[in-house]
Order: structure tokens, then sequence, then C-alpha cells
């Protein structure tokens, strides 16, 4: 698995940022100047440098306009993806204005639409959409978990092994059911039939494993 790490302007959790040997690095913007002060030079360069207000002296700088149907953020994605990768690492994606935040909401779940792998990272959760998927937990996870529909009426969804287990029923977008569940200190499983959730929980530095559904 490719994996593209993106740093973007937001609050970025640095401790966090971690990529291994073959992952590809994309600075969003302003997260150019986060890679900056880490001593880290990014693979690819993307943005319109409204936040930055400069254009970086860099190989390889993908320049667009302010004026733009995609965000910074989902222009990296795609670059990403022209790179051969599957899974993407999302850094400064929170925090500051937040219709950017949730535009990154909306970019994870262009991502797992699209059969991918997306997280979004900060120094307290870790956000991630699942569509036609099944996340799976260990047993290390612990506190509180929230599951969101996103973009349609209504999600199907299993939970099982959190505190409040449910067997392929519906979660609405304009009710907040998903709110709050629990890990208990055992393996758990949540799969989305149908529709889009965004799963929010804490951040420990533990990934859940991700299995495709079809």
């Amino acid at each position: 698995m490719k994996t593209a790490w993106l740093a973007g302007g937001g609050d970025f959790f640095a401790a966090g940022f971690k990529p291994q040997q073959n992952d590809i690095i994309i600075a969003v913007d302003a997260g150019y100047a986060y890679l900056e002060d880490m001593g880290i030079v990014p693979d690819t360069v993307v943005g319109d440098f409204d936040s930055l207000e400069f254009i970086p002296d860099h190989p390889e700088v993908e320049t667009h306009p302010a004026i733009k149907d995609d965000t910074d953020m989902m222009l990296a994605v795609k670059k990403g993806i022209e790179k051969g990768c599957t899974r993407f690492m999302i850094f400064g994606g929170t925090g500051g204005r937040i219709a950017h935040t949730l535009g990154n909401l909306q970019t994870l779940c262009g991502i797992a639409e699209s059969g991918f792998e997306g997280y979004m990272i900060d120094k307290d959760y870790i956000f991630t959409a699942v569509s036609n998927s099944k996340l799976a937990f260990s047993s290390r996870h612990s506190g509180y978990i929230s599951l969101l529909p996103w973009g349609t009426p209504k999600a199907q969804v299993t939970i099982k092994g959190l505190k409040y287990e449910i067997d392929r029923a519906y979660l609405p977008h304009n009710r907040p059911l998903g709110i709050s569940n629990e890990f208990t200190g055992k393996e758990a499983e949540i799969t989305a039939h149908s529709g889009t959730v965004i799963a929010v929980f804490e951040s420990q530095g533990i990934l859940p494993e991700r299995e495709e559904t079809k």
C-alpha cells in the first residue's frame, strides 16, 4: 500500500507525522511552512499559495488559481492518486476556518467512496470515512467513538464489540444517534453496508484495519 502524507495549513500535529520509506509527502499550501520547520522536504507542493503568500522554490510545485472548484487539499489527494497512492494521511486539516475542516471531511468521504483509505489526524482525534467497507479495531482502542452519516439521508450500519451494538440498522443524517459510543476493551467492528459514515475516535496512535465488503 502506497501512502501519501498530506501536510495542510491548519492545526498541525507534528509528533504524529511519520512517513515511512517509499511514502509520498505532499505539502498543501501553508503546510509547506510546517514541513520546512521540521526539516522535511516534500516530494510535491500543491496549492494556490494564498495562505503561504509565496510560491516555494521546489522542483515539483503545482500552482493553482485561487478561484477554482477543488480545495487545495482535494487537489493534493488527486495528485497522490496520480502517483499511485491508495492511502492518505491528512495532517493540518482541522482548526482555523471551520469551513476548511468540514471540506476536509468531505474529502475523506470522496477518498472512501473512491475505494481508497483516508485519515485526518490532529492532536486529539482521528477522523475517517467508511463506505461499503468495514473498520476493525483492536482491543487496545479505548475512549469514545462517534459515527455520523454523511451525504445521504441514512446509512445502514452494523456495530459489533462497542458498548452500543446494532445489526444493519439505519443511522439518519439529521439525528445524532451515533454520537459517543465507547470501546469496551475488546475487538470491535463497524461496517457501512450502504451510505457513507464519518467515524471520529480518540487518537492513540492506532489505526483500524479496513476491509472492503463489496
